[in-house]
């Protein structure tokens, strides 16, 4: 009797389409610009780290997080009154787009604005030079070591004790 051969994947899972990637893309775009515009190549390796991130997901979730995304490209006309795909809005309206979704008391527009703007966050300030740029000190955390050891100090005086 043969034993069956095992199913392995020797692939990586991705969720984003083109037409997601395009939407995500603009997001990112309209979220991270603060200090002014975001390098078209950072926003491309966001793009791609936002897909590894959402794909090892459950099947149920990439589901309704894609959904949301073709809800965002559409609602403009409802949100703004601007009659193109979210995509194609410029910077300003796109933000204008989420204040409204912010707003909203329509609770799949308020749900766009959550999931995306929540999980983009994490994403986005995984990078360390996003942290450095917010004061995030980094490796050089001197209040944690501060903590640590004083944390450690107290533990050799409790062993003292007992």
């Amino acid at each position: 009797m043969l034993v069956p051969a095992t199913r392995t994947r020797d692939f990586a899972r991705t969720t984003l389409k083109p037409r997601h990637r395009v939407v995500v893309r603009a997001i990112a775009e309209a979220i991270f610009a603060n200090e002014g515009p975001v390098a078209p190549e950072k926003l491309d390796d966001f793009v791609e780290e936002m897909d590894r991130f959402v794909s090892p997901a459950s099947k149920t979730l990439r589901f309704g997080l894609m959904r949301l995304l073709e809800l965002l490209t559409i609602i403009p006309p409802l949100l703004i009154g601007r009659f193109t795909l979210f995509e194609n809005l410029p910077i300003d309206d796109r933000l204008r787009v989420f204040k409204k979704c912010e707003i909203s008391k329509f609770p799949l527009f308020l749900l766009i604005f959550i999931a995306y703007k929540t999980i983009m966050a994490i994403v986005w300030f995984e990078d360390e030079d996003e942290l450095a740029a917010l004061g995030y000190p980094g490796p050089a955390r001197e209040r944690y070591k501060r903590s640590l050891h004083l944390a450690e100090e107290s533990k050799r005086a409790l062993e003292v004790v007992r």
